[in-house]
Parts: structure tokens; C-alpha cells; sequence
């Protein structure tokens, strides 16, 4: 049986926190790994929960990362903040590495871009202690920007895109062992759930209803790293939430869905209706703007009955015109308007929060003012 390594890098940036954030891609290529017969580890450098990396959490399972810093790259040299990296300490991953069957495969995940030191250091690390074990690097920056990654990072496969399938034929070239494609999965639904099991302690856990997103705002890369809009069965998402919440008694779930209340008839609002339905005890987060538009009464007393606790809303600018270039999921009015029903069904204003975008190309900081006066006058 072939061991394979999974490592989620360190973030390396002025600042970090933990809202919510698992590697989620890098658990369900985990799981599909697993199905086919791979036995699989992994190292997580943003585990909170590591020896020498423990920190207190917060509101909700999120808390703060430990924070070393570190030397700044010359290019921020004119910004007067310390520069660090957030995880378990270098120490600390060098133990894992060797506390772990040696493996045959090495896969690396990588995020935000500018991220990319935290993917180097990994690699670096990986190849000094290890030696010549073939190393996979996938997820965001991967997909986004191939030709930096294998410059910079010079893994020996590069995965753009969805994962899970790719990795796994890819593996099963490298190490010639078969693979019945037929048993490959046809739809979201015959995915495996994400390998949540990898770790010890769980403050919460995050879900992913559908992938993708048929809108194309300018501001956005998700056509460029995921697969088109696909929805999983509610029935499916539900028995996630049961599976995880009775095997491991997390009550905090965070949505990693880019666009949750699209066709809400037939999938949030049958969701929620679910929990409810099945006396799921759940507290449910939304990090990734929900769309205000589509917020209506109905929707918002079942997102307050069903354990909704953190809700935010995309609203990216209060500027007309600049709406017009990037996108029109929301305007002014379905903001007030939405902000509203959410009140009326039981939420404070001070627990709804909106999403104010700034630094778009030739965006005046003018802008951004009026932007946020706009939101704090509602």
C-alpha cells in the first residue's frame, strides 16, 4: 500500500487568524486517495492544536494562530509592520516529517498567492529530510499562477484545478498500480466525505454544498480554479452534517460555498430545513459573501431558526457605476432591503456583517470611503 503525505504550508503575512480555515480541497483529495487504496498522513502547519502551536480558541472555534517573525521581503521593507509566519514552529514540522511512515508521495497545497514563501520553506524541508520523494503541488496559487510555482517551488507535478481525480491518476501512473475507472466518482454526491479524521481535536469543521459559480464578477478567479457550478443533493449535505456532528460533536460548521443561496428553493432553504428537521444542534457560519439580493423573509427566519450565527453579506461597493463594471449580484437597495428582512427575522444589525471591497484597479480611495459611510449608515 502506497503511503501518501498531505502538508497544508504556513501563511506567511503581516497578519492571520483563524476564521474557519481547513484545507478542505487537501481533505477530500485526502478521502478519495483513501478509497482507492492509499494509506494517507497528514501535516497541517495551521493546526492550532499542535504541541507548541495550542492557542486558546475563540467565539465559535476560531482563535489565533502562533506567530513567529520573520525576516520581511524586501519588496514590504517601506511597511512598518513585523512580517510572520503563522503555524506550528519549523522544529515542530520536522518532527512530523519523521514521525511519519516515509512516503512515496508528497502532496502540497497552496492557497492565497502571495502566500507562495510558506509552500517554498514546505518543499524545502520536505526534499532536505526526505530526500528524492516525488512532491505534488495543487490547490489555489498552483492553479493560478503554474509557471511562478514551478520556478519558485519547482515541485515535480503540478495539479491545476479540482484535485481529487487528477492526483489520483497521476499516482497511479507514477506507481503503475490500475485504477477501475469505472468506480471513479460521476457526480458530487459520490465523493467521499473530507478526511476530517486526520485530525485530533476539532473546533469546528466546514462544508461544501456545490462547487463553483456561474457568475463572473471581475474581481474573482473561481471559473479559473474550479470545476462549473455543481450542486450536491441536499439529502447528501445533510448526512454530512449528521456524519461529522455525531462522530465527532462539532456544533460549529463553516460554508465554504461562493455562491449558497443560489436556486434556494430547491437547495439552501431544503437544507436548513433539514437540521431543523432532524434536531441538528448546529451553529452555522457563512465566511464567503452571501448574496443579499436573494435574501428574503421566508430564507432569513429558517437561516435564524436553523443556527445561522455569522452572516455576511457581498456588497463590494456603493458606487454605481463601478458595480456596473465588475458585477451585479447587489445593488444599494438590495442591501438596506436585506439587512432589513434579517432583522425583522431576529438578527441584531450588529451580527450581520458586509463585505467592502477595496484596491480594484484604478479605485480611488474616495470610493472606499463612500463605500463604508454607506454601510454604517444602515
Amino acid at each position: 500500500m502506497k503511503k501518501i503525505l498531505l502538508i497544508n504550508p504556513w501563511i506567511y503575512d503581516f497578519a492571520a487568524f483563524d476564521l474557519w480555515s481547513k484545507p478542505l480541497g487537501l481533505l477530500y483529495v485526502g478521502a478519495m486517495l483513501r478509497r482507492f487504496g492509499f494509506e494517507i498522513y497528514l501535516i497541517d502547519c495551521l493546526d492550532r492544536h499542535q504541541p507548541g502551536a495550542e492557542g486558546k480558541s475563540k467565539k465559535f472555534g476560531t482563535g489565533k494562530y502562533r506567530r513567529t517573525i520573520v525576516e520581511k521581503p524586501k519588496i514590504l521593507s517601506h511597511i512598518p509592520r513585523h512580517w510572520a509566519r503563522y503555524g506550528i514552529s519549523e522544529e515542530r514540522f520536522v518532527e512530523l516529517l519523521h514521525s511519519v511512515p516515509r512516503p512515496d508521495a508528497v502532496l502540497v497545497t497552496s492557497i492565497m498567492t502571495y502566500w507562495y514563501p510558506g509552500v517554498k520553506r514546505a518543499v524545502q524541508l520536505v526534499r532536505e529530510h526526505l530526500g528524492p520523494v516525488p512532491t505534488i503541488l495543487g490547490g489555489i496559487y498552483a492553479t493560478l499562477l503554474p509557471d511562478h510555482a514551478r520556478k519558485v517551488i519547482n515541485p515535480d507535478y503540478i495539479i491545476t484545478g479540482p484535485g481529487e481525480i487528477k492526483t489520483l491518476l497521476l499516482l497511479s501512473e507514477l506507481f503503475d498500480i490500475p485504477i477501475d475507472r469505472s468506480k471513479l466518482p460521476k457526480n458530487l454526491d459520490e465523493y467521499p466525505f473530507p478526511a476530517f479524521d486526520m485530525y485530533r481535536h476539532h473546533d469546528y469543521m466546514v462544508i461544501l454544498t456545490s462547487r463553483g459559480c456561474p457568475f463572473n464578477c471581475s474581481f474573482c478567479a473561481q471559473r479559473l480554479i474550479s470545476m462549473p457550478y455543481t450542486r450536491r443533493s441536499v439529502e447528501n449535505v445533510l448526512e454530512e452534517f449528521e456524519y461529522h456532528h455525531k462522530k465527532f460533536g462539532v456544533v460549529d460548521f463553516a460554508f465554504y460555498d461562493d455562491a449558497l443561496f443560489l436556486h434556494k428553493e430547491k437547495h439552501i432553504i431544503p437544507i436548513l430545513r433539514g437540521i431543523l428537521k432532524r434536531g441538528l444542534k448546529l451553529r452555522l457560519h457563512t465566511p464567503n459573501g452571501l448574496f443579499a439580493r436573494l435574501v428574503d423573509p421566508q430564507l432569513a427566519e429558517l437561516m435564524f431558526a436553523a443556527g445561522v450565527k455569522t452572516v455576511r453579506l457581498s456588497f463590494e461597493t456603493a458606487n454605481e457605476s463601478r458595480r456596473q463594471q465588475m458585477s451585479m449580484k447587489v445593488s444599494n437597495a438590495d442591501l438596506v432591503r436585506a439587512i432589513r428582512t434579517l432583522e425583522r427575522a431576529g438578527y441584531r444589525r450588529s451580527e450581520i456583517d458586509v463585505y467592502v471591497m477595496m484596491g480594484l484597479p484604478g479605485q480611488p480611495l474616495s470610493e472606499v470611503e463612500e463605500s463604508i459611510r454607506f454601510v454604517h449608515s444602515l
